[in-house]
């Protein structure tokens, strides 16, 4: 589904299960390089006691999808990790420019949606380094 999330205001992250307030995570950090038809992306939430990072893989097309997706968050002296589905994505860019990304995106652990992260459209001005393992 190709939706703008900038339509509505949503949390940075939300707890799906309605057991947490995570008004407090805002994005941090957000970069991409786009190789062709793929989009490598790493995002990062924080506060001031906790991590959340996110490794994103897009294919560019009609529509624009998340191939794979991995996250990880270290809070409270303890790490979390998953997988992650998309649940409504925004692209824009051509090769020329820096692309756009945005969205909302579930955080699975044990296969079960527990978290929302929510992506403003954002331009991808800072290039990710992307490490060979990664890239394969």
């Amino acid at each position: 589904m190709l939706t703008s999330c900038g339509a509505h205001k949503h949390p940075a992250v939300e707890d799906l299960t309605h057991r947490e307030d995570l008004s407090f995570l805002r994005l941090g950090s957000i970069q991409g390089t786009r190789d062709g038809d793929r989009l490598d992306v790493k995002a990062m939430y924080t506060d001031s006691s906790s991590i959340l990072d996110l490794n994103l893989r897009f294919e560019i097309g009609m529509p624009t999808r998340l191939t794979s997706g991995t996250w990880r968050w270290t809070r409270h002296n303890t790490a979390s990790s998953g997988t992650v589905a998309q649940h409504d994505i925004s692209f824009l860019g051509g090769q020329s420019g820096a692309p756009s990304v945005g969205g909302a995106f579930d955080l699975l652990a044990d296969g079960v949606a527990r978290y929302r992260v929510n992506i403003p459209l954002t331009e991808l001005k800072k290039k990710l380094t992307v490490a060979p393992a990664w890239r394969h």
